[in-house]
């Protein structure tokens, strides 16, 4: 659900026993750092997370230990760092590290005794209700916002305590508070008669008979302060840098992958609500202002922005159509495309004139979510809250809309592949939705953990591979269509909730962001954007 009172459980894995681990490392000229991590007998442990933070850079770099305990983090710049090591099943383990040219750090064994707070990812908590209707309701309506390992979401509460939480969300902000659209009193009553947060199962990140993907290196930026919400990313494909927008602070920011250095780009508008970032094949990056209701686009070269308006009262403006590639993509007519969360309307904007056309949808009401343009020219969307996805000809204004299958799918931000083919997250089943739009076939696929909340789906044309969130299992899902197979990518940091998901092709990385909101339930007081170096 959301905020509220403390009860601070820490986040991602459980500590179950001591940890004993030697971290034997030798710092080359090129300033790599190597080492070992062991258990209490001088076993190795494997796939644990060894993250070297900067305590004179906003950055971290994590890697995996392999099969024999080791690990290596490579092409470090000289500073002080703190050495945190984390493994479900062990206490972490933290030190500090000064790097240096040459420099040989002596062996050093650390071990901790005493017993360990649970850390536990969200789907642990959610494993523990029974597979009911309500959990559904409950998961499509709380954790479109809040990942449920934070220690403050996934909080056991009693009967008044929901009640009041539950109130406090639906009055927090009218943009969302139609997602909360279950009997307050009734679910109330289900959570605490299923001991929500209480007994959440003990989840290993890294059973075993999982396709993980290990050999990576996981970079994560700090940006923003405590109040900041990173909600989208996007990353340049010139320069290969990051630019995250701050929905709560009404600042652009670039990040420059290899130092973590940032620049800050004030919008022109206040109170604005930064919402989805995606680049254009002319190098300008578009992004949505939700909360001010318009269109907005910015030159890296002169730093220069335009806004655009007249998307009506209450727009909400929220996604765009893009390509294959994650560019924002035109139609025949050279119009680009938006849904708006608040009028119940698409909107074509003509980049040159400024032009804007509404389109009205299906129903009184409707908060249309995810958008996608397809080969002949019409807009295929989803409405979250409604549990619908629609089509709009722009040509007639006909619209067609129609339920999903089972009530409270969550169907959220989607994409469209080269063939025509919608890829939909279904953020209440933890499952993946691929519609035909030429055949109207669809085939669902579950995603490798269960009880997680997809929040996006990116088609990435070049690999024929479709990325979706694992928020609630602090992972990536990577879908390659030909085998039909997925890959997990499992993020360092607890409640690793993340959103929109952007490609590198030529520097071989992935980047997004850790948008579970307010900062503070992640015991953060920063935004974060990650970038994923892949094999």
């Amino acid at each position: 659900m959301g905020c509220a009172d403390a009860g601070m459980r820490r986040g991602l894995y459980v500590g179950l026993f001591s940890v004993a681990f030697i971290l034997l490392w030798t710092l080359a000229a090129a300033a790599e750092l190597r080492g070992r991590v062991v258990d209490e007998a001088g076993q190795a442990v494997v796939n644990a997370y060894v993250t070297l933070r900067s305590e004179e850079r906003p950055m971290a770099i994590s890697v995996l230990t392999n099969g024999q305990g080791q690990y290596v983090l490579p092409d470090l710049l000289e500073g002080a760092y703190t050495l945190q090591v984390r493994r479900y099943g062990y206490e972490e383990a933290t030190r500090s590290v000064e790097v240096g040219g040459d420099e040989v750090v002596e062996p050093v064994v650390l071990a901790r005794a005493g017993e360990t707070p649970e850390l536990l990812a969200g789907n642990a908590v959610l494993a523990a209700l029974p597979a009911e209707p309500m959990k559904f309701t409950f998961i499509t309506g709380c954790t479109i916002c809040h990942d449920m390992g934070s220690p403050i979401a996934g909080q056991p509460r009693d009967f008044q305590g929901w009640v009041d939480i539950i109130e406090q969300m639906r009055e927090q902000n009218d943009i969302y508070s139609v997602i909360v659209n279950f009997d307050t009193a009734e679910m109330a009553r289900w959570l605490v008669t299923n001991r929500f947060g209480e007994s959440p199962l003990p989840l290993d990140p890294f059973a075993t008979g999982k396709p993980y993907v290990t050999d990576i290196q996981v970079f994560e930026y700090a940006v923003g302060d405590a109040a900041s919400w990173a909600h989208d990313m996007a990353v340049e494909p010139e320069t290969g840098a990051g630019w995250v927008g701050d929905y709560i602070n009404d600042v652009l920011i670039r990040i420059d992958p290899e130092t973590g250095a940032q620049t800050e780009y004030p919008l022109p508008v206040r109170h604005a609500g930064m919402h989805t970032l995606n680049f254009d094949r002319e190098g300008r990056l578009w992004f949505t202002l939700q909360l001010t209701g318009q269109v907005g686009v910015f030159e890296p070269n002169s730093g220069a922005f335009k806004i655009y308006d007249g998307f009506g009262d209450g727009a909400l403006t929220h996604s765009f159509a893009y390509d294959s590639e994650g560019f924002v993509q035109k139609d025949a007519s050279g119009r680009i495309w938006v849904s708006q969360f608040g009028n119940n309307s698409l909107a074509s904007l003509d980049p040159e004139t400024g032009a804007v056309k509404l389109y009205r949808l299906g129903g009184e009401k409707g908060r249309p979510y995810g958008i996608a343009l397809s080969s002949d020219g019409r807009l295929w969307y989803t409405k979250y809250a409604e549990n619908l996805m629609g089509v709009l000809d722009p040509d007639t204004g006909k619209v067609k809309e129609w339920p999903l299958p089972r009530p409270d799918s969550g169907p959220h931000r989607m994409h469209i592949d080269d063939h025509d083919r919608l890829w939909i997250p279904l953020s209440g089943y933890g499952s993946l939705l691929r519609y035909d739009i030429q055949s109207g076939t669809s085939r669902e696929y579950l995603l490798p953990d269960a009880d997680t909340f997809p929040y996006a789906a990116r088609y990435d044309g070049p690999t024929n591979t479709v990325w979706v969130n694992g928020n609630g299992a602090n992972a990536l899902y990577r879908l390659d269509l030909d085998s039909e197979t997925f890959d997990v990518i499992r993020l360092p940091s607890p409640v690793s909730y993340t959103r929109m998901v952007s490609m590198d092709h030529r520097r071989n990385a992935v980047w997004t962001a850790l948008s579970s909101y307010p900062n503070g339930h992640a015991l953060r007081d920063h935004g974060v954007v990650v970038r994923i170096v892949l094999p």
